[in-house]
């Protein structure tokens, strides 16, 4: 029999399966069976560990805006998922490919270019439903029942081609797994399109209850249908849930039984999907006048013109041109001027401009219409930065590390600022915590060494004592997956 190592490695394919089995109306029935094999806190850390790993493969998008606009997707509908995690940790991938998956331990993720293919959050949605339904019915326990019998596979083997399909080369990452054992590795996901069918009931429902359109699945799945028609080959999404006629049949029959809700579009999906279209589908030639013919248009809707009005705002701060960033801010309606992008944009503009005390009196009345906001207090800290009062700085970011441990990019802007505060404990420290969630636990373990010499040279021995424990974690993590 297998050991317990090796089949929680090994199943963790099911989010990347590609079989041809035959889906069946009967569903494997949960029960006690999938916690017996395989615990929910060994599913957390087997998640995480492999997450750790997808960003030292994997160029990810960090910044808060991204990160909180999917974070709000995936919460609002959590409720209704019936996912037993209590922990959630998103990832967004910086790549043009239609793209999502779920990784048990309650692991979420998406190609940035999931945005290019979606015409309304709904779809996005639909999505992450999908995934949501893969935890929520425990296909990764459930997939370590199916597997105790078979034959063992290679576990760096396996890891290896998981990461070469979520990252880099899909094609490569199926070869390696062919490569070794195809039979056995065949056999252990012959249950997937059962899943992927049970995947989409659920998310069906999770939607309706979460107040999203439920038609919103079927029409998702139209749009990936028509990108594997048009592109060389089928989005990477197709190519680990394999999507039949009959399987779109069925999910719009599904969604028959449900009443329609009206669509969402929002402000903040409005300009990602902007972001989106600068970074991989227009040329830097023709980024301007494509926003201001949208900002121009009478016929467009209020908010494609407004979107656009701040997407040339964001492009003209990025070229230094703050008059015309803020000339193109000045130009949306209230209603947009009073959201956290606009605010935090603007807070930007007027700090670039010697108007850093604007900026800050600004953030923090916007905070307390939006307490807890990561976009708005990670702004807030750097214009406190810029006005010379580092302290005040990380005394407002620190909170956001304890509420987002996991969150590189957080940690990163932390130890900038430790740093510039001359707070070198803090500064090694946060730097260490961002290397290991960035995947280089090498690295992170020498600056958890300085941290460590820092703390002794301050004579802080409970402060070097406790950094000594999170060296031991960090040191355990890595050993695991090792």
């Amino acid at each position: 029999m297998k050991s317990r190592k090796t089949l929680l490695a090994s199943t963790l394919l099911f989010c990347f399966s590609t079989s041809t089995y035959a889906a069946s109306n009967e569903l494997p029935s949960l029960g006690d069976a999938a916690s017996s094999i395989v615990s929910l806190q060994e599913e957390h850390e087997l998640g995480r560990t492999w997450l750790r790993q997808l960003r030292a493969h994997a160029h990810t998008i960090d910044d808060p805006l991204t990160i909180e606009f999917i974070e709000s997707l995936v919460f609002r509908m959590i409720p209704h998922s019936g996912a037993p995690q209590q922990d959630f940790d998103f990832v967004v991938i910086d790549k043009k490919e239609l793209n999502a998956f779920a990784v048990p331990g309650g692991v979420i993720g998406i190609n940035m270019g999931l945005l290019l293919y979606t015409r309304d959050e709904d779809e996005i949605a639909a999505v992450l439903a999908h995934e949501l339904a893969h935890l929520s019915q425990r296909h990764f326990a459930r997939q370590i029942e199916r597997a105790e019998q078979q034959q063992p596979i290679a576990i760096a083997t396996l890891l290896a081609s998981i990461l070469l399909i979520a990252t880099n080369n899909a094609d490569a990452g199926f070869a390696g797994l062919m490569a070794s054992q195809a039979a056995s590795i065949q056999s252990q996901l012959a249950y997937s399109r059962d899943w992927e069918r049970e995947a989409d009931r659920i998310g069906i429902n999770t939607l309706a209850e979460s107040g999203f359109d439920p038609q919103a699945m079927p029409s998702m799945f139209n749009q990936m249908m028509a990108a594997s028609r048009i592109g060389d080959k089928p989005p990477e999404f197709l190519l680990t849930h394999p999507l039949t006629l009959s399987r779109v049949s069925d999910a719009a029959a599904r969604a028959e039984g449900y009443a329609p809700q009206p669509r969402h579009l929002s402000f903040d999906f409005a300009i990602l999907k902007n972001r989106a279209r600068i970074r991989y589908q227009l040329t830097e030639a023709t980024i301007t006048d494509t926003f201001i013919r949208e900002a121009e248009a009478t016929d467009n809707s209020a908010l494609t013109r407004n979107a656009a009005h701040y997407t040339l705002a964001e492009q003209a701060l990025q070229q230094q041109d703050t008059k015309t960033a803020l000339q193109q801010l000045k130009q949306l309606d209230e209603s947009y001027q009073q959201s956290p992008a606009s605010l935090a944009l603007l807070a930007k503009v007027l700090t670039a401009t010697h108007q850093a005390e604007q900026a800050l009196e600004m953030l923090t009345m916007a905070l307390t219409y939006h307490p807890g906001s990561y976009l708005l207090i990670s702004t807030r800290a750097n214009v406190l930065a810029d006005l010379g009062r580092p302290e005040e700085a990380v005394n407002s970011l620190r909170p956001l590390t304890e509420q987002r441990p996991t969150t590189p990019g957080l940690w990163f802007q932390l130890s900038q600022l430790a740093a510039t505060a001359n707070n070198s404990v803090l500064a090694y420290r946060a730097n260490a915590e961002y290397l290991f969630f960035s995947g280089e636990s090498a690295k992170a373990s020498r600056q958890m060494d300085l941290a460590i010499a820092a703390a002794a040279k301050q004579k802080d021995f409970q402060r070097q004592e406790a950094l000594k424990e999170r060296l031991k974690q960090m040191a355990a993590s890595r050993k695991q997956l090792e």
